[in-house]
């Protein structure tokens, strides 16, 4: 037995120092064009290969730098295929007798162009057949010839054929790392580029069936895969796309960022999250069908946490040759919250053609108002809403401009958040949507003590030129209540606003609008609001140091505050397309008073605001008295020993801007006019009323210009939820 085993060792060793001798003495380049020439008759290209050496266990020959030809029809400047490496194992009898039979390819970090021209023809649908041979469009038979019986090698349309022996085949091809850039003439002349690709393909060969094993493996923590598994074939050589196939496609803790990146899809920036899902494929005659599951988590969409998964469970199918979507059942649930997504999408056109239904029933509105906040669409981030909501809408027609049927009511909504100090409730919303208008049953929006009257319709929403028409009506309304309803919503720039009293509200936006952005539904804003509020806090602008600055007395106050604190401020504010107007403005500050005439600009928030400031006696004396205005010649005294300072407020709401009023002042001189700190306003009313008139004549004529201007309308249907607000910046 000893024996047996040392003959069978040194048997064994033998054949190893054989191996080792004949890998080291055998010159494998003298296969080089051999090797060659057998790829390029297969696969009906040029190909061309750098050094070769032989690889043992397996048997293979390495093949540095390889680059497969395009087709001349598509590109004859660039490679189809680029690999830095090419494995090709050769069956072993063959080889020994000086000739050679390839079985598998493996390509290492191969780059792949792939192009599908204006006509539907794909770059790779001649590998196989002889150089100069046409591929067929997608779908297109060639013609038969009755006369004339076409030989062996000969199709029916007189063009040489391959032989089966000529055809492209392959035990197993191989891609490592690979880099595929797909190009699809019909849609973009911009390639999408996808990265780290692993491709097993087994069995392939002409009129046979094949296996394919693909996955693409993102960057990032956990499994990061995307994996195709499946039967094909036989491929159709005239319309691959008609190729039969079933298999399966798999989603493993796939981030979207990196999924987004990976597509390179825009669509998905701004969101974030976990997909991982099961999808079963079955493609026949030119339609897939797509039967799965997929769960999403941890989603953030523009940075904002959504809190609660998002589940799909769908059937749907896809005619590729008329690039026909159906939705046969699509429940789609945000948390607990289901809808129901049927129909079709035709993307043969630009823009697609929708023909869909959503349907949802008694559904709670939490998750809802959630994925509006968090995506930006509606309501300020952090916002909670409880309530039930019933949709069952069904959107026609061009996907940017969809006539729309159905309804959408809700009942008992209330929402409330850490910026919203009072709850604020909707008993009851009801919309009715046709292709003629979306409209509003009147409702109320309830705050504490404040009720808002609501109610708005957008008519001819499917014209260049929609119709708006909206109310908002609040007598006597709390200026905290307002406050928290804007909040609500997501107004933004109130965050620098607080205090108490009242505001009467009556407003109105009504006229056509080139589209439903916050600047068109602005410029159609007209009504009147009184104000009287008790105490107001402004964040953001210590008046006192402003003052200070122009006056020049600065080194007799504190440093600033960053707030001004009113108590009261009264007046009338009149909005006329689009731009606010007042010329009572009243309010009283510790170190005096204030009046205001002018205008803000909604559109753009651009202010034009004339301000007199007087400040009382003792603040005045404080700071240096009545000859401190005739040195800096920016303030006047009154014979009342007190300061008048006339303010030009430009620059925007968010950001205003502060300098001494020339106009008013040489006004205020020239006529002995200075006015005291009990009627700030009263002396100068027919100065600043001349500077007003001219300033809103230009406002609103600047105004009507811009509307004019407007570039082509935008997605009505879309921003019809931004009606009354805008939404707040992050």
């Amino acid at each position: 037995m000893r024996k047996v085993l040392v003959i069978i060792a040194v048997i064994i060793i033998v054949l190893i120092a054989a191996v080792l001798i004949f890998a080291a003495t055998f010159d494998v380049n003298q296969y080089h064009g051999k090797i060659q020439s057998e790829l390029q008759q297969r696969l009906g290209r040029q190909v061309s290969l750098g050094n070769m050496h032989l690889g043992i266990f397996p048997l293979r020959f390495e093949v540095d730098n390889v680059s497969i030809a395009d087709d001349p029809r598509f590109n004859a400047q660039k490679p189809f295929v680029q690999a830095q490496g090419l494995d090709v194992s050769v069956k072993l009898l063959p080889l020994l007798h000086k000739d050679v039979e390839i079985d598998t390819l493996t390509l290492q970090r191969p780059s792949v162009d792939l192009i599908k021209n204006k006509q539907g023809v794909w770059n790779f649908a001649s590998i196989g057949q002889p150089q100069g041979a046409p591929p067929q469009p997608a779908g297109k038979q060639p013609e038969s010839k009755q006369p004339n019986k076409p030989s062996a090698q000969e199709t029916p349309s007189g063009s040489t054929q391959p032989s089966s022996s000529q055809q492209f085949s392959l035990g197993k091809l191989q891609i490592q790392d690979g880099q595929v850039a797909l190009t699809d003439l019909q849609a973009s002349p911009r390639p999408a580029v996808y990265d780290h690709i692993d491709v097993t393909l087994e069995n392939f060969a002409p009129g046979e069936p094949f296996t394919i094993d693909a996955a693409a493996h993102l960057p990032g923590p956990g499994t990061q895969e995307v994996r195709l598994q499946g039967k094909g074939g036989p491929i159709e050589q005239n319309n691959p796309a008609a190729t039969p196939f079933k298999g399966t496609l798999n989603l493993k803790q796939v981030n979207i960022a990196g999924l987004s990146k990976f597509l390179n899809n825009p669509a998905l920036t701004g969101t974030d999250g976990t997909i991982t899902g099961t999808t079963d494929i079955n493609s026949q005659s030119g339609t897939i069908s797509a039967k799965g599951t997929t769960n999403i988590t941890n989603v953030k969409m523009k940075g904002n946490a959504l809190g609660f998964p998002i589940n799909a469970d769908y059937d749907v199918s896809d005619n590729v040759a008329n690039s026909l979507l159906t939705i046969r059942n699509g429940n789609i649930k945000l948390g607990n919250t289901p809808f129901l997504v049927t129909g079709t999408v035709n993307s043969k056109s630009t823009p697609a053609i929708l023909d869909l239904t959503l349907k949802a029933s008694n559904v709670a509105m939490t998750e809802l108002a959630k994925l509006a906040a968090a995506s930006g669409t509606a309501l300020a981030p952090g916002t909670n809403v409880t309530g039930n909501v019933n949709v069952n809408v069904n959107a026609k027609g061009p996907a940017d401009k969809p006539a729309l049927n159905g309804s959408v009511t809700a009942q008992n909504l209330q929402a409330t958040g850490k910026d919203i100090p009072q709850p604020v409730q909707i008993q009851a919303v009801n919309l009715h949507l046709t292709p003629a208008q979306i409209q509003s049953d009147p409702f109320n929006v309830v705050s504490g003590g404040t009720t808002v009257n609501t109610q708005f319709a957008l008519q001819q929403y499917l014209s260049n030129n929609p119709t708006v028409n909206a109310t908002l009506k609040a007598p006597n309304a709390q200026l905290q209540n307002l406050l928290a309803i804007a909040k609500a919503y997501g107004v933004s720039g109130l965050e620098k606003i607080s205090g108490n009293g009242t505001i009467d509200l009556d407003m109105h936006a009504t006229g056509p609008v080139k589209s439903l952005n916050q600047a068109s539904l602005m410029r159609a804003l007209n009504g009147t609001t009184a104000l009287n509020i008790a105490n107001l806090r402004y964040t953001g602008v210590d008046l006192t140091h402003e003052l200070g600055g122009i006056a020049g007395f600065l080194n007799k106050v504190q440093s600033s505050k960053g707030y001004t604190d009113v108590s009261p401020l009264t007046g009338h504010i009149v909005v006329k397309n689009g731009v606010a107007q007042t010329n009572d403005l009243s309010a009283k500050l510790d170190i005096g008073s204030v009046a205001g005439v002018g205008m803000a600009n909604l559109v753009d928030n651009a202010l034009n605001m004339h301000l007199t400031a007087v400040l009382n006696s003792k603040f005045s004396q404080m700071v240096g008295g009545t000859g401190i205005g005739g040195f800096m010649k920016t303030a006047l005294g009154n014979s009342q020993g007190e300061l008048a300072i006339p303010v030009l407020v430009s620059g925007t709401l968010q950001n205003p801007k502060f300098a001494p009023d020339v106009q008013q002042m040489t006004q205020m001189k020239l006529k002995g006019l200075i006015p005291n700190s009990n009627n700030p306003g009263g002396a100068v009313g027919g100065i600043l009323s001349g500077l007003l008139g001219k300033s809103a004549a230009q406002q609103q004529n600047q105004n009507q210009q811009a509307q004019q201007q407007q570039q082509s309308p935008q997605n009505q249907v879309q921003q019809i939820i931004g009606l009354f607000g805008k939404k707040k910046k992050q």
